[in-house]
Parts: structure tokens; sequence; C-alpha cells
């Protein structure tokens, strides 16, 4: 399992999650030594997450309260509106341009660091700009599909 996030202006290094990930994992090995330096390097920032259990627990939410930091809430039936799966399809563009497979689980998570790496800001940032029309047509559309 990966744990990353992108902002429009940098992104986190990848961190490679082995075995369960629970909220206490959650905390001690994303939160505190990447989410909270990333965050606090921004001007502003507002921070989303998926509703997976660990990101879900009463501690969490604890832990963002207690660290002011302010989240967007995770809207499931709008996937078309989570960049950081147009992130993802990016990296894997990117992966499957490397020949030959990678025959050993490190020598894939290099691939898929070198990967997420290579991937342009100005791509990311095009990621975030058509943001705004597609909520607004959510919005519009009474919270029904946005058609992207």
């Amino acid at each position: 399992m990966v744990w990353v996030d992108i902002g429009y202006h940098s992104l986190t290094p990848l961190v490679r999650i082995t075995g369960t990930l629970n909220s206490q994992r959650y905390i001690s090995e994303v939160l505190e030594p990447v989410v909270l330096p990333y965050l606090q390097g921004l001007a502003t920032a507002i921070f989303q997450q998926d509703n997976a259990r660990p990101h879900d627990a009463r501690i969490i939410q604890r832990f963002f309260v207690n660290h002011q930091v302010e989240l967007l809430p995770w809207l499931a039936r709008f996937p078309d509106l989570s960049l950081i799966e147009n992130m993802w399809s990016m990296v894997a563009q990117l992966l499957t341009q490397i020949t030959p497979p990678a025959e050993t689980p490190d020598q894939l998570w290099q691939r898929v660091e070198g990967s997420w790496s290579a991937v342009p800001q100005e791509h990311i940032q095009s990621l975030f700009e058509p943001i705004p029309r597609r909520v607004a047509t959510v919005i519009s559309n009474n919270g029904g599909y946005s058609g992207y």
C-alpha cells in the first residue's frame, strides 16, 4: 500500500505501508512525519482524505482538531472530483513505459517512486484547474453526476 498527497505547488514523498494500516500507524507513519511538515510548509491548505477506516477513526479526527488541520469532506459519490486518482493514472502511464517488468517488490517500489517524482508539477496543476467548474456542475445538478 502507498500513501501520498498532492498540492497545487508541491507533492509529498511516497510512504510505503507494509501490512495493515490502522489509525495509530496512520498517525505515527504518515500524519506526524509527513502530513504535518508538508502542511506547515504551505501558506494555506485544506487536507482531504478518503473514508478509509483508519482515516475515519475518532483518534484521527481528534488529531486534526488538535493540530488545527482543516479538512475537506470526502465526496465518495464523486470520484471525478478526486485528483489523486488522476495522478495515479499519470504514474501508471509512466510505469508502463519501463521495461522489462519489475522482478521484485523493491524494484517495483523504486520504479513507482521514480515515476511519482517524474510527473511534472504543471501536469499536477492541470488536475486542479477544472475543479471549480466540476464542483459548480455538481451543485447545479443538485448533487448529481458531474459528467466528468
